[in-house]
């Protein structure tokens, strides 16, 4: 009998572990309900974005981004209240992965920059607006089509005034509509108040070595099994992989189905780790990569 080849398995199970959770696709996005052409206050100077054609940020005036920026917990404290989902990505652990099929590489957005992308953030909020944030190394990007000021920051222009799409320099950098980039500044200079929604789902995570963590809220329109959720994936030193997922006040039938499939987990080679702390429920599971999602698409059952 012909054997599969271990890349299309792979690409299989992945197309499962996507439909199943609420993962947000590295390669969109997050501020699709606003790529309208900004007619307004055009940006000063026109530029190109010819290959390699890049900018120092040392180059750029006014002030830039100074904020720490390792985990989701600090990409939300950059981000406006009101996030109804989010996610952190460290593009330097994808590689050689199997996920990096999902989230891609540090050299997935060089079109857009002209240089490595090492970690992403997204945030999405109930109107179908966002952001992103990204580190650069490098401290440089291909040159913006112009420039307008807010708050002494430099808005940079990455299209000529076809869409609205604008970058802020720094570390790390701010992607967005015009509006969104200017809600995060106001959020750096604290002239309005920072996402706290998930501070006491936050306060059980354990973020460190993961290469993958998101955030949710349950919405009229998702059919999440709990008020909140946190999830975070890492590969371990020997090669396998775990899933930790924080439930705030998940539905009882759904802790139910922990149970279940916790009570004979060693058959099937997967380790579950389960234990409650008021109203929030903790689940690491670990085992083989296409073990662990074959259990997410139980779990989701």
């Amino acid at each position: 009998m012909k054997q599969k080849d271990p890349a299309t398995k792979n690409q299989r199970y992945l197309a499962v572990f996507l439909a199943l959770t609420m993962l947000l696709s590295a390669g969109a996005i997050f501020f699709s309900g606003n790529l309208n052409k900004d007619k307004s206050d055009n940006a000063s100077s026109s530029g190109n974005i010819e290959e390699n054609n890049t900018i120092a940020f040392s180059q750029i005036p006014g002030r830039q981004v100074h904020h720490e920026f390792n985990s989701i917990a600090d990409g939300l404290n950059m981000s406006p209240e009101g996030v109804v989902s989010a996610s952190y990505i460290d593009l330097q652990k994808t590689t050689g992965t199997p996920f990096e099929q999902v989230f891609g590489n540090k050299t997935m957005m060089y079109s857009l920059y002209g240089t490595d992308v090492t970690k992403r953030y997204g945030a999405r909020y109930a109107d179908g607006e966002g952001f992103e944030l990204h580190q650069i190394p490098e401290r440089k990007m291909l040159m913006p089509w112009g420039a307008v000021q807010y708050d002494n920051y430099s808005l940079l222009a990455r299209t000529n005034n076809t869409y609205d799409i604008w970058n802020v320099a720094g570390s790390p950098v701010i992607l967005g509509s015009r509006q969104s980039v200017q809600d995060v500044i106001d959020v750096l200079e604290e002239n309005t108040t920072a996402s706290t929604e998930y501070n006491s789902l936050l306060t059980q995570a354990n973020p460190e070595g993961s290469l993958y963590q998101e955030l949710a809220t349950k919405t009229n329109n998702s059919t999440m099994p709990a008020d909140q959720i946190y999830m975070d994936l890492r590969k371990l030193d020997n090669g396998s992989y775990s899933q930790t997922s924080l439930y705030l006040n998940p539905e009882s039938n759904f802790t139910e189905k922990i149970k279940a499939l916790q009570a004979n987990s060693t058959e099937r080679g997967v380790t579950y780790n389960v234990t409650t702390s008021g109203n929030i429920t903790k689940m690491m599971i670990t085992s083989n990569f296409r073990s662990l999602l074959n259990e997410t698409e139980m779990l989701s059952q």
